[in-house]
């Protein structure tokens, strides 16, 4: 059943959730919405138990060891953060918001070795989550402000940098100029922040929103052409599974 649906370009409750699936996921909604706009008329009993079940796997049998982490939080505009667990360090993908109960279950998972921020808008509580697990954080200098004048590597040029052997950093300015994708290449994997989505209607790169340049974002959009990726997992909007490269390159040559 169907809780949640879109009326005027926003999320709103379509239903009330009548089976144990739906309620819990509408309480992970509750949950991760970034202004509170989910409520309900009493506390719910069993909130606790949703609170448990982050960071939540995005896909157990394709994409093992890939979270999504919920607790959007609106210094990041309500963007979606993400875990990796690496054998040689888990990454912790743009930053939810702090919660120590978050941060117990992450650190069950194996902590965070790696925060990487894709660009300046995303990076909310990196410093909470920095202190609490002494990880390295990662943002292009091109996107540096007072805020995170402190992470421990700027990422200089045009790249792209690795981040072990099977991470690539890819450089994609636009949306910002410091914007930076990364690439899991063992899962085939593009984790965007705010480079590009997927909207009902289609690809999207959210012109209304640029704080640089929209026709260097289009450019940048043209080098993930020579990627190999199946999926793409943005900071807003819905997750893209492509069938193979074919389509994914289909797909982005007419949105270029």
């Amino acid at each position: 059943m169907q809780v949640f649906t879109r009326v005027g370009g926003m999320s709103a409750v379509y239903k009330q959730p009548t089976c144990k699936d739906d309620r819990l996921k509408a309480l992970q909604a509750l949950i991760s919405c970034p202004t509170n706009s989910i409520r309900t008329e009493v506390p719910p009993p069993d909130i606790l138990e949703a609170q448990k079940t982050f960071p939540i796997p995005i896909d157990e049998k394709k994409l093992p060891g890939v979270y999504h982490c919920g607790y959007h939080s609106s210094k990041s505009y309500g963007a979606s953060s993400y875990l990796i667990i690496h054998p040689d360090g888990n990454i912790l993908i743009d930053s939810p918001k702090f919660t120590e109960r978050l941060a117990r279950k992450i650190e069950e998972l194996g902590g965070v070795c790696y925060m990487f921020l894709t660009h300046k808008d995303d990076v909310a509580d990196h410093g909470k989550w920095s202190k609490r697990f002494c990880c390295d954080r990662i943002l292009h200098s091109g996107d540096v402000e007072a805020c995170t004048a402190d992470v421990e590597t700027k990422l200089d040029g045009n790249g792209p940098w690795r981040l072990g052997q099977d991470i690539m950093l890819i450089h994609t300015p636009g949306h910002t100029e410091g914007s930076v994708c990364l690439f899991y290449m063992p899962l085939k994997i593009l984790f965007t922040g705010d480079h590009l989505l997927m909207r009902e209607s289609g690809l999207d790169i959210v012109e209304m929103y640029n704080r640089y340049s929209v026709g260097t974002q289009l450019d940048s959009v043209k080098k993930l052409l020579d990627l190999d990726f199946n999926w793409i997992m943005p900071g807003h909007g819905r997750r893209i599974e492509f069938k193979d490269i074919e389509e994914k390159n289909a797909i982005l040559e007419a949105f270029c």
